[in-house]
């Protein structure tokens, strides 16, 4: 994998299939790393698997152990209870 650096980073379009975002890209294709290396103003370097991926934030899963899937009471109504101006 090679990551691109455009000469900005407000370089935010698509050159040879290649997306910029932010000036910046990623692509696999060898040859195309190689042609951004020899225009002016590009930077490419190759990163490894473990650069790939950003570090993701544990996020919690499934119910809280508190919740027992009810609304909340200050916004729940029982089904018994009429609406209001239908009585």
């Amino acid at each position: 994998m090679y990551k691109i650096k455009a000469p900005s980073e407000e370089y935010d379009r698509k050159i040879g299939g290649v997306q910029f975002v932010s000036g910046e890209a990623q692509t696999d294709n060898e040859w195309l790393a190689s042609w951004f290396s020899g225009r002016a103003g590009f930077t490419v370097e190759t990163v490894s698997a473990e650069e790939e991926t950003e570090p993701t934030e544990d996020k919690p899963r499934g119910k809280r152990r508190n919740d027992k899937g009810n609304a909340d009471a200050a916004g729940a109504k029982s089904a018994a209870e009429p609406a209001a101006g239908n009585a």
